[in-house]
């Protein structure tokens, strides 16, 4: 008894799993709903939001690098301009010798001697090196008041050089020491080897990389401009100093030919 109502329960089950097979075959996959609703797969979707889809025909290599494709191919068929400089980089410069002597006396006030780092002259208590490179990475303008650009690259610790100013309790402590040091003089032009060349550079490199923070345009100190500031390597016509760049003295290279040519 049992063992006749196991089969013609497994025949049913058969009989109604091939009904139903046949039956899905005649209706097709079937499909969730709203399926069909996003522009990403409905062709005619995609096709009336051409401005927003973000699926695109596929095409051969050969024009992948004409076709605007993503979220930006309304914008790629725009004009494109570049940003506008802030300064006019090739206006007429003629500096003035008077400004300059004015700048190069401002310089020395601030450095203890020539060639010495200068000192901070405003307070820097509570600060960090970030607050330095704010202002002086690229020369921040408040008000009245631009910061100086700084010269060389970013170092860690700005202070280990740069001596600021005594903290507010001491301001008026005088605390100036007797000296007999005198430094060198500050310098005012570079050698030219001939009339007309590009003169050299008058001053050492070491800790000056960066040109612009006292002679570009919008940065560089009064009188001391330079006046083809669009120009983008210095050093390609301005030579470095011989005796202040070089790891040896000029007067140990006797093979050396003398620099004093323009006379000739």
């Amino acid at each position: 008894m049992n063992q006749r109502l196991t089969t013609v329960f497994l025949s049913l089950v058969i009989a109604v799993a091939a009904i139903g097979f046949f039956v899905g075959l005649g209706d097709g996959v079937p499909q969730p709903d709203g399926f069909y609703q996003s522009s990403l797969t409905d062709p005619a979707l995609n096709q009336a939001a051409a401005t927003n889809a973000k699926l695109v025909d596929a095409v051969s290599y050969a024009q992948i690098a004409t076709t605007a494709m993503g979220p930006t191919r309304a914008w790629q068929a725009r004009d494109k301009s570049l940003p506008a400089s802030e300064i006019d980089l090739y206006a007429k410069i003629e500096p003035s010798e008077a400004e300059k002597a004015a700048s190069s006396q401002t310089r020395t006030a601030h450095r203890a001697f020539n060639g010495a780092p200068p000192i901070i002259p405003h307070p820097v208590e509570n600060t960090t090196d970030a607050a330095c490179y704010a202002c002086h990475g690229n020369g921040m303008e408040m008000g009245e008041l631009k910061a100086s650009v700084m010269s060389h690259t970013f170092l860690a610790n700005c202070t280990q050089c740069h001596a600021s100013m005594a903290p507010a309790p001491f301001r008026d402590v005088d605390a100036s020491v007797q000296t007999s040091f005198v430094g060198l003089p500050a310098p005012l032009a570079g050698k030219r080897a001939y009339p007309g060349a590009p003169p050299t550079i008058p001053h050492s490199q070491w800790m000056r990389e960066n040109c612009l923070a006292c002679h570009g345009n919008g940065n560089g100190w009064a009188g001391m401009e330079s006046t083809h500031s669009w120009r983008s390597n210095c050093t390609q016509c301005h030579a470095p100093s011989a005796s202040l760049d070089q790891a040896v003295t000029v007067e140990s290279v006797p093979m050396l030919p003398p620099l004093e040519v323009s006379t000739k």
